[in-house]
């Protein structure tokens, strides 16, 4: 049997724990493009047992770097964007299929992602099941923006009501790791506090000690405001939304004032001598 005509993308690092799943449900695509920023664990040696993985090896850029080398990389027409640890359902592939072979065919879909939390599908939630933009054609689509990317069509930012995006129907889903929850979440965190807090002071943003504690009480309730009605997950999620948040903050606040230490003591230094 032929296998559909897609370039799959996924940029990896350390996703042992989720990649097989992962490859398993793209077994029906010619071609998945996996960009690994330097893993660690068994990633590798698990994406070199398929037969339709190309492995790409660098150094990690940045999110939009490494998207974009993805698309660089991709053999076919039509691009799937997928993250390690997701899955895709024999439904949605169907639906694929069909929709690559459209005489009218749009540039950009939206496709829901369940979401999931202490294994639980999350619906009302903050960081609730919803659209994110996922297939495309290869010659029209680049990615921008920062570590919350966005997509361009032809050179301009893909917009809500744009004519050359639609969306697939809401019960054809991408399904991110079920197993996600507070034990997860808390390996993750350092490494997102960074990438995120890094992003911000780059691009000139500071932050005061005062926002720092202001963020931590005024998140979780903000967030708590849209979670209540998941009762313990909708809790829990708004104490982690909280907690991430905060730490962005106090990351930006702490390197920030040690960028300062240092200028001071450099113009200290230059001007004693």
């Amino acid at each position: 049997m032929s296998k559909l005509q897609v370039s799959v993308l996924i940029i990896a690092q350390n996703a042992a724990f989720s990649l097989k799943r992962c490859l398993d449900s793209l077994a029906g695509f010619d071609e998945i493009v996996l960009v690994d920023g330097g893993s660690t664990d068994e990633t590798l040696t698990i994406a070199a047992g398929y037969r339709n993985v190309k492995i790409y090896q660098n150094p990690w850029p940045g999110f939009i770097a490494q998207r974009n080398l993805s698309i660089d990389k991709a053999s076919h027409d039509w691009c799937l964007m997928m993250d390690s640890d997701e899955a895709l359902t024999p439904e949605l592939f169907k639906e694929i299929e069909t929709t690559i072979q459209l005489p009218n065919a749009k540039k950009l879909y939206r496709i829901v992602r369940t979401e999931y939390f202490e294994g639980q599908p999350i619906e009302q939630a903050f960081g609730r099941s919803d659209y994110q933009e996922r297939l495309f054609q290869t010659k029209h689509i680049r990615y921008t923006g920062g570590n919350h990317h966005e997509h361009l069509i032809d050179g301009r930012l893909a917009k809500l009501g744009d004519p050359d995006m639609a969306d697939f129907p809401r019960q054809l889903r991408i399904l991110h790791w079920p197993k996600y929850g507070m034990d997860a979440w808390i390996k993750k965190l350092p490494r997102f506090v960074t990438l995120v807090a890094n992003e911000k002071l780059s691009r000139g943003k500071t932050t005061s000690a005062f926002t720092v504690l202001a963020t931590l009480f005024g998140t979780f309730f903000q967030i708590y405001a849209k979670s209540w009605k998941e009762g313990r997950v909708g809790f829990l999620i708004s104490i982690n939304e909280a907690c991430y948040r905060t730490l962005v903050k106090a990351n930006m606040y702490a390197n920030s004032k040690l960028k300062a230490g240092r200028e001071n003591k450099n113009f200290e230094k230059e001007f004693l001598n």
